[in-house]
């Protein structure tokens, strides 16, 4: 009988180390924090959340110019930079905390983007991910508040059309890596309350904006500020 317990006992350890094993590896999985490149687009016409998801307010800002994948797929490269957006917006420079229930929100304020509470707008962040190896089927996670859609080199990736508050990871993905440059583009749809997004992949990557086809002095030209969103009209 005590051996028994004994070993009953040593198959509990053995799980619990497992189990602990596994947490530690979820909570080391770092949030991309950037700068990343943000265009925000306000979706009011049609509400927020997940009700808008699934809309390309990239070819809506555009005119029809480009699309949600053509800047997905080339990240933010000259021929993007050349395109006028409605409402005078340019794609700018920031970091998003790794940590909050508002931290989008947060992030369109110290970038001087809008003013208060933001609600029913789309938020696109841009960011290059450079591995030094290839590999398929790489974990990857997310959280949002509200809607999410993820591509990565242009490939959707992931999706959750959903209406949600979020202030860490919720959402489990994979990524194939290419060995070099990979583009990450995420997409959060706002309704009301708190804006959020987290995002991390499970290997060893450095982030950068340096886009192929984007040279170095137009890279100098983007804006660091678009100026207050507050009275523009659509």
């Amino acid at each position: 009988m005590q051996k028994i317990i004994s070993l009953s006992q040593f198959f509990l350890v053995i799980l619990f180390l497992l189990l602990a094993s596994s947490v530690s590896l979820t909570q080391a999985q770092d949030k991309i924090e950037g700068p990343w490149y943000w265009m925000i687009v306000e979706t009011a016409k049609k509400g927020g959340g997940a009700a808008v998801t699934n809309d390309d307010w990239i070819e809506e800002v555009t005119g029809g110019k480009l699309t949600e994948k053509t800047v997905a797929k080339g990240g933010i490269t000259k021929q993007v930079l050349s395109v006028k957006n409605k409402n005078k917006l340019k794609w700018t420079k920031g970091k998003i905390a790794p940590a909050g229930g508002n931290n989008v929100n947060d992030a369109v304020l110290k970038m001087k983007l809008g003013v208060g509470d933001l609600n029913n707008w789309c938020s696109y962040a841009v960011i290059n991910c450079v591995s030094k190896t290839a590999k398929k089927g790489v974990a990857a996670r997310a959280g949002s508040d509200d809607g999410l859609k993820i591509w990565f080199n242009g490939k959707e990736v992931h999706v959750n059309a959903v209406d949600r508050g979020a202030g860490d990871f919720q959402d489990n993905f994979d990524v194939d890596l290419k060995k070099g440059n990979n583009v990450l583009m995420v997409k959060v749809t706002e309704k009301g309350g708190g804006w959020s997004m987290f995002v991390g992949i499970d290997a060893k990557l450095t982030y950068n904006l340096k886009f192929a086809g984007l040279a170095v002095e137009a890279e100098s030209k983007l804006a660091t500020s678009w100026g207050s969103i507050k009275n523009q009209n659509r």
